[in-house]
């Protein structure tokens, strides 16, 4: 029976064509509009992030430090970076187009030859919040560089520049590591190259920026289908199913297949495309595939809970969009784990199966077994409520 009602929703949204290119156009206008919108805005302010450093120690380490940050490749015509002429005074009291101004205060590089870590100051500049922001995360990323830098240094001066006599040359030797040291690091020419971190399982941004997109896309989707579609029978229809034994669990299962199946082809659909058209250094597969349908389960789930868990329509709703975004969050798809808390990312096994598949490489067999066990648990909970719609 369940499987006649499956078809039968089928057949139903065939007979609406117009309500169902509704259903499939709607979404993907509206987070392209938001996304243009969005592009337009932050365009102008990150067509060219400028960062003033305003060196007090000036030393040889700490220029060819800024010398190289100016001549590197990769973030040629993206970031800036001005070194600083004036006060720090000066540039607080006129920001300017700078994003953010780096001060880095006088003794630092004797400091960082004592295994001393000096703070070097940095001033956001609150008038530019999407320039600063990425000044932010490219100074705070670049901290672990540093003390990677210092570590290298500490240990060659260690076992073999403090054991030099001659004190031009213990500085000559100093110098030339920290500098060593801290190109290495920073990996010449490729400091904000575009890839994966696979040392710490982290994807790519664009790659952060896909997952989001389908998340966000397929959960607007499936919002709009409920709406659209959503059958309520008169009651002669539903004392004619009661009487040939269809409970309202059996409808509400029929319909959660029903959104499963149109939902699969969706995501199947929408991520290949999106992959082909915006995302091209994504890669897609069949991994990739079953993974959004580990997804689409699970949202399925959610929905068919909150329908049964709330009979009136509109709280329904309400709790299945909050508990769909809060899945999505925890998840990792639409906000990556390293911007969460340690209690929530430990949760977000849907972005550690996609980390699997995109930078290990591996079937992430593991987590689908506990994500369709945890499905099949949640699935039994509510079998209780088959039995009361039975018997109503």
């Amino acid at each position: 029976m369940i499987f006649h009602l499956w078809r039968y929703e089928w057949k139903r949204m065939f007979k609406h064509p117009g309500l169902f290119l509704f259903v499939l156009i709607f979404p993907i206008a509206l987070v392209g509009v938001l996304g243009l919108f969005i592009y337009s805005y932050a365009q102008e302010e990150l067509d060219s992030v400028k960062i003033v450093v305003l060196d007090e120690d000036q030393t040889f380490e700490t220029n060819a430090l800024i010398k190289q940050l100016q001549k590197d490749d990769t973030i040629d015509g993206d970031v800036e970076f001005i070194k600083g002429e004036r006060t720090i005074e000066y540039y607080l009291e006129n920001p300017d187009s700078y994003a953010a101004i780096v001060q880095v205060p006088e003794g630092f590089t004797k400091q960082l030859r004592s295994g001393v870590n000096e703070t070097i100051n940095v001033y956001l500049n609150e008038d530019m919040p999407l320039a600063s922001n990425l000044a932010y995360i490219l100074f705070e990323s670049g901290q672990d560089y540093i003390t990677a830098a210092q570590t290298g240094v500490n240990t060659v001066n260690h076992f073999y520049i403090q054991d030099i006599e001659e004190k031009d040359e213990r500085r000559r030797w100093s110098q030339q590591m920290t500098i060593h040291f801290t190109m290495y690091a920073l990996d010449r020419n490729k400091l904000f190259t575009e890839k994966g971190s696979t040392e710490q399982g982290l994807l790519a941004w664009s790659t952060n920026l896909y997952l989001a997109t389908v998340s966000i896309l397929l959960l607007l989707t499936y919002i709009m289908l409920t709406l659209t579609f959503n059958r309520k029978d008169q009651p002669i229809i539903q004392d004619r199913l009661r009487l040939i034994s269809v409970t309202k669990i059996d409808q509400y299962l029929a319909k959660m297949f029903f959104h499963i199946s149109f939902l699969i082809l969706y995501v199947g659909f929408i991520s290949w495309g999106l992959i082909e058209l915006l995302f091209n250094t994504v890669s897609f597969n069949w991994l990739i595939l079953v993974q959004w349908l580990i997804v689409v389960l699970l949202l399925s789930f959610i929905y068919l809970f909150s329908h049964l868990v709330l009979k009136q329509m509109v709280l329904g709703y309400v709790m299945f969009l909050l508990l769909s975004v809060m899945f999505l969050i925890i998840s990792g798809v639409i906000i990556p784990p390293s911007y969460l808390t340690d209690q929530v990312s430990m949760f977000s096994l849907i972005y550690v199966a996609f980390n699997k598949i995109w930078i290990e490489h591996t079937l992430p067999i593991k987590i689908w077994l506990q994500l369709i066990v945890g499905f099949l648990i949640l699935i039994g909970l509510i079998l209780p409520f088959r039995k009361v719609g039975s018997r109503a």
